[in-house]
């Protein structure tokens, strides 16, 4: 490409560039970073150099090449502009540093709204779908007393307690973050087309996929590891046993954040995972208070007293079921019907097991169901 138009492509666009190469794997990219340390330093590599180093395929090669074009790269980016949509590469200053230090961290964000520091207080609040009137209740009325003592509150914009959540909020004049599991020019579920507008007047949206993204069910575990890492901790109002709420809880703790539980009737099936959360140690949530006593605390002590009983029930729970499959997973490609036999786990419990590693950068799944060690 020679001199990059004069010198006028900043650091800022190198990110860009290198976080947007539609088809490049997110683990190549990564491979690239820790061996370049920056954008730029790839952007100016010989590409042949690159394919003898990283053993990258034609087809790699082809993206890196076509993709080096700055004027391309600067229309992409004010064409999000125009829809109200900017991108903060992993690198940008208005990329929250508290989202860096989780396992997996997006290489970039794309924002719909105004991009908040984090620094003050943010909750997150989750639960089912198809929760009852008992859990709707429960929700706004914690997410109007959270907002009331300055608590910012994060969720996932689906239906049920999500929306709740957020309508709660809005409605006590709180800021509230939606991280969704599609482009941002994309409403799902349509009912909350009208919320998604508020939401993005008054707080913001948020989302690692590019504008034309449709949600497909893989995208939301991956999304659920944001709306956890932007938080203090993760309340769970209503979730059945196979609730992808409890997903984003187990992610809260391998973050390093406080876990809360709701509890429900006994003869509620929406409250069979709540009440498993609390066996395990979760802080039980009976007011207002439970949540922000320990959440201050927390937080004046630099998170210094997690609840240790919690963590070490759950991690050694998942450190069971996870080492289990990470045992059978090796360099070579193994496929999904294969784990499912050498573990005897069946596929649908093994697909979450599989996600969490994934996410935690354990392994990476390939084509065809096939998954592979990352170390």
């Amino acid at each position: 490409m020679g001199d990059i138009v004069n010198e006028e492509m900043d650091q800022m666009l190198y990110w860009t560039w290198i976080t947007t190469i539609k088809g490049l794997k997110r683990s190549r990219i990564i491979q690239l970073l820790e061996y370049y340390k920056t954008p730029e330093e790839i952007w100016r590599a010989d590409l042949e150099v690159l394919k003898s180093l990283f053993k990258l395929t034609n087809e790699e090669i082809i993206l890196l090449k076509n993709s080096k074009n700055p004027k391309l790269l600067k229309k992409w980016l004010y064409d999000l502009e125009q829809m109200g949509i900017f991108y903060y590469s992993i690198n940008h200053p208005l990329y929250p540093s508290k989202l860096k230090n989780i396992p997996n961290p997006p290489l970039g964000l794309y924002v719909k709204g105004v991009m908040p520091s984090f620094d003050k207080t943010f909750l997150a609040m989750v639960g089912t779908r198809k929760c009852s009137e008992y859990g709707r209740r429960v929700a706004k009325k914690l997410a109007k007393e959270l907002s009331h003592k300055g608590f910012g509150i994060i969720s996932g914009l689906a239906e049920g307690i999500d929306t709740v959540a957020h309508i709660g909020t809005l409605e006590a004049g709180g800021f509230t973050v939606a991280v969704v599991a599609n482009g941002l020019d994309i409403c799902y579920p349509k009912s909350n087309n009208k919320l998604m507008k508020e939401i993005q007047d008054k707080g913001v949206l948020i989302s690692e996929y590019p504008p034309g993204t449709k949600p497909i069910p893989g995208f939301f575990p991956a999304r659920n590891r944001i709306i956890s890492g932007l938080s203090e901790g993760v309340i769970v109002v209503e979730a059945g046993e196979k609730s992808g709420a409890l997903i984003t809880a187990d992610l809260a703790l391998e973050q390093g954040r406080e876990v809360f539980a709701v509890p429900g009737s006994i003869f509620s099936s929406t409250s069979k995972g709540t009440h498993r959360l609390i066996q395990q140690g979760a802080k039980l949530v009976t007011d207002l208070d439970d949540i922000v006593s320990e959440i201050r605390t927390n937080f004046i002590n630099n998170n210094s007293n997690r609840n240790l009983q919690y963590e070490g029930k759950i991690m050694n729970r998942l450190a069971i079921e996870e080492n289990i499959v990470y045992d059978c997973i090796s360099f070579e490609p193994s496929h999904i019907d294969v784990l499912s036999v050498k573990t005897h786990y069946p596929i649908s419990q093994l697909q979450s097991i599989l996600t969490l590693l994934e996410l935690k950068g354990l392994i990476q799944q390939l084509p065809g169901k096939r998954f592979v060690r990352n170390q």
